[in-house]
């Protein structure tokens, strides 16, 4: 009898799957961890990964397990990655191996380890790495044409660092991306330096962003820790966010996500987070994306317990002010069929494990401060039923990757009937500010108008959430299922092996390929005077709260 099956024997564990996770007690410096059985187990209603090392950590509640078990992914749904990287042992030759079973949805593109914040949960900034590391746009180019090689298509990106602002040459890689074939391009920025340049310029700094779009710039990907300085656990860019929106939307960014990282510390503003980004919809914030903290390096299991957040954490918090809970809220692999039936023959997958992460969207009311769940308007779950069984019948009769229909009648013919199959299942067509969410259904499913997505999501408030892992709790399986993944020279690299084994992976790679010499010593005092410069701004706050920018936007 294993030491998984004798410890739920004996303590009234039930096991609920098995998987192999990592050793960290074996974990030594610059070497590859030893992997260990582990299995999720359940006791109380309450969801934990059990190692056979003896550690055990908490995942969420039962409630939450048996929604995602719903929509589990099937072993059938196996993407195709076009790589020469041989499976040996898992994390031995981490990159997209032949043992991957998805694609890239989101490729992250390091342009920077240089940053204007110290937040205290970072793992990656440039003083305490040692180096800088600032790829030419020519190497990024590079890792961005590698990821279409491996793919078969170029995927979404996100530019990030580090703190990507601190690059004066940001529209070039915005326009690589872009002619390099990826359909959406976002940044990820913490925001400062934006908002400083408002108060300063606001015409440089609007015509930059407007530049940014030419370039082809969809989305902005910004930090945000809280509401309230006082109770936050890093405020972060609290006192910048107001200026930093207003240049935005003068700007013309008409999509902004924001992405609080959630501590223990400050999950009870969640709810909060979520008012915030419905009261400033008009300043172009479509999304609201948590990221229960990571606890990247070793961390006493007292110490982690105190700031471990996991995703029922959020959703039971959410509930107690909005009413709705996990009913309402799936996990990736639900659209995993919608994104094939509608996809070209070589598309993004959604392949993911169940666990990585779950959303939902909502209507905002934002006189009432209420949001009211996408089940109350779309019947989900008998939506996705069928899509799957639709799904299944293609599977089985080889439509996908086979040319039986030329391309492009497939695709679009295909988008028209699920479009009029969604109507079906609408149970309130009329939302509270007197639109029709079938027209917006068929402009979005039919024409591709994205005035009309901008028009759903001027209504609709999507929240979700990424549980990225950490030693305590990495599950290879889910690894092998990643779709967000680094570029990283010739390899892709999933996220998760990426940050938390740095020794292996993000720290060996961006080390390698540092800065040296005179224009090492450069960018390091331009990132110092960057960080001064941050500082000295938020030594104005007294004056920053007295601005109508700042009072509007956290309506004080």
């Amino acid at each position: 009898m294993s030491f998984i099956e004798e410890h739920a024997r004996k303590n009234g564990f039930t096991i609920l799957e098995h998987t192999t996770s990592i050793d960290e007690t074996s974990l030594e410096k610059g070497k590859v961890p030893e992997t260990v059985g582990a299995a999720y187990v359940e006791k109380d209603g309450i969801i934990y990964l059990l190692k056979e090392n003896g550690t055990m950590e908490r995942i969420g509640t039962m409630e939450y397990w048996d929604k995602i078990m719903r929509f589990k992914t099937t072993d059938n749904l196996v993407a195709t990655v076009h790589t020469d990287i041989s499976f040996e042992k898992p994390l031995h030759h981490c990159g997209l191996c032949d043992q991957h079973k998805n694609t890239t949805a989101l490729l992250n593109v390091v342009v920077t380890n240089r940053c204007d914040l110290r937040c205290w949960y970072c793992f990656f900034y440039e003083e305490k790495a040692g180096y800088i590391f600032e790829p030419s746009v020519e190497e990024i180019a590079y890792g961005i044409k590698r990821a279409h090689d491996l793919n078969g298509y170029t995927p979404p990106i996100q530019i990030t660092g580090g703190e990507p602002l601190l690059r004066d040459d940001l529209d070039e890689i915005i326009k690589a991306g872009r002619e390099l074939g990826s359909p959406h391009i976002q940044l990820n920025t913490n925001s400062i330096s934006v908002a400083i340049d408002y108060l300063e310029n606001p015409r440089k700094i609007t015509e930059k962003i407007s530049r940014w779009i030419d370039a082809g710039l969809k989305t902005i990907y910004t930090s945000f820790d809280g509401v309230h300085p006082s109770k936050n656990s890093n405020p972060k860019n609290h006192y910048e966010m107001p200026f930093a929106l207003e240049a935005y939307r003068e700007g013309g960014i008409k999509s902004i996500v924001l992405v609080p990282t959630v501590s223990q510390l400050n999950l009870k503003e969640t709810p909060d987070i979520v008012k915030f980004a419905m009261h400033n919809i008009e300043r172009g914030i479509v999304a609201v994306n948590f990221q229960p903290i990571s606890l990247v390096g070793y961390i006493k299991k007292g110490d982690r317990d105190k700031l471990r957040v996991v995703q029922s954490d959020i959703v039971e918090e959410l509930k107690k002010i909005f009413g709705f809970g996990m009913e309402a809220w799936y996990p990736v692999p639900t659209v995993a069929a919608l994104a094939d039936i509608v996809g070209k023959d070589e598309h993004v997958h959604f392949y993911n494990s169940e666990k990585c992460g779950i959303a939902t969207y909502a209507y905002a009311d934002r006189e009432t401060h209420s949001l009211i769940p996408i089940t109350e308007f779309i019947d989900v779950d008998r939506f996705i039923r069928d899509v799957n069984e639709l799904h299944g019948s293609m599977l089985k009769k080889a439509v996908f990757g086979a040319s039986l229909i030329p391309g492009a009648i497939r695709y679009g013919g295909l988008r028209k009937s699920l479009a009029k199959k969604l109507l079906d299942y609408i149970i309130r067509d009329e939302l509270p500010n007197g639109e029709k969410l079938s027209a917006m259904i068929q402009s979005i499913f039919v024409h591709g108008d994205y005035s009309a997505l901008r028009t759903f999501h001027h209504s609709f408030l999507f929240l979700g959430m990424m549980h990225f892992q950490d030693y305590y709790n990495y599950d290879i399986n889910r690894v092998q299922r990643c779709s967000i993944h680094y570029a990283a020279g010739d390899k892709l690299i999933p996220f998760c092996a990426y940050n938390v084994f740095p020794d292996i992976n993000r720290d060996r790679y961006l080390e390698a390929h540092k800065v040296t010499g005179e224009r090492a010593e450069r960018l390091m005092e331009a990132s110092l005077k960057a960080k001064e410069r941050a500082i000295a701004f938020r030594e104005r706050k007294d004056e920053l709260v007295k601005s109508p920018i700042y009072r509007e936007v956290y309506r004080t």
